[in-house]
């Protein structure tokens, strides 16, 4: 049918208004304001790879955001060990990276304070207000703020960064700080023997996860005990290397949800772990599991022995020591 022109204005004034209003909408969600960033082009990549991620930030909030640009992108590249974008977009640790960009405070944080702030990663991040930075492992300085809302009654905030991409502690700087616990450990990642699976546990790892059974200075000092030998020996031992890797799975396993099984570790396929879930206990080849220690690139279980493959084992019992 056709209509009169005044009323053919009035029906395309009411349709601009709808398309408006869905257009404006859009805007008014954090994953939005990003999306509408010439600036964070990098950043909406990465979470649209990050699906869980995009879903979250599709929401109402509120939310409370550090965002990277596209230069403090490129600026990670040497800290990541990666050599471009692309790169970094393929980690698989990209959306442990992403969730620690986001706080899980249930009201926006704008100003930022100074605190340990947990994140939707699970891990605390360093706020230092002086000039406002923060701090995971690496840090980041704030340099300005994008409201994220309906006009106002804006809900979330963007905290724009443009020097780095704030990345959470890998698994090797966590046991490396917890100096009381896993000292002896990490000297023995330290060794030579073990330089690969040193870098395996830290930011320069392509973002492969891994879980970690660690035995705890305590552990180690009853292991030598048993044995007769000191932490010198101990490091000097031409099968640290296997002993260490049998302690590490590859991917990221939370005690929630170890099933009871084997699993396999970097050993090899000769030596798997023996895992047993008992309601919330979690045993590793009869060692003990204590409260996990999050990672961004895992999780650490302290354990309270240190445990041997088959194949060492008897190659140790036969052994003078």
């Amino acid at each position: 049918p056709s209509f009169p022109p005044i009323v053919v204005m009035r029906m395309l004034a009411v349709a601009g208004v709808f398309l408006c209003t869905e257009l404006c909408a859009a805007q008014t969600t954090m994953w939005g304001t990003i999306e509408a960033s010439t600036d964070h082009t990098v950043l909406e990549q990465a979470i649209i790879a990050a699906a869980d991620v995009k879903t979250a930030l599709e929401g109402a909030g509120p939310f409370t955001m550090v965002a990277p640009t596209d230069a403090a992108f490129t600026a990670a590249l040497t800290e990541l060990g990666a050599a471009d974008a692309a790169a970094v977009l393929a980690r698989p640790d990209l959306p442990e990276i992403l969730k620690y960009h986001v706080l899980s405070a249930s009201t926006k944080v704008d100003p930022l304070v100074a605190a340990d702030m947990t994140t939707l990663q699970g891990m605390t991040a360093n706020v230092a207000t002086d000039v406002t930075k923060v701090a995971g492992a690496t840090t980041v300085t704030v340099s300005s703020q994008v409201q994220v809302g309906t006009a106002g009654a804006e809900e979330s905030v963007l905290h724009v960064c443009t020097d780095s991409i704030l990345l959470p502690k890998p698994v090797y700087q966590v046991a490396s700080e917890a100096t009381d616990t896993f000292s002896t450990l990490v000297a023995a990642l330290d060794a030579a023997a073990l330089a690969d699976v040193k870098t395996g546990l830290g930011l320069k790892n392509g973002g492969a996860l891994h879980t970690v059974f660690a035995p705890t200075n305590a552990a180690f000092t009853a292991y030598l005990t048993a044995r007769g030998i000191d932490a010198t020996a101990l490091l000097a031992d031409d099968q640290l290397a296997n002993i260490v890797k049998y302690h590490i799975l590859t991917g990221k396993t939370m005690a929630a949800d170890v099933a009871t099984g084997e699993a396999d570790t970097l050993y090899g396929a000769t030596g798997k772990l023996s895992l047993v879930k008992d309601g919330a206990a979690v045993t590793a080849n009869g060692a003990t599991v204590s409260e996990e220690v999050l990672a961004g690139n895992g999780v650490v279980h302290p354990i309270d022995k240190v445990l041997m493959p088959n194949v060492v084992e008897v190659a140790k019992s036969s052994s003078d020591f």
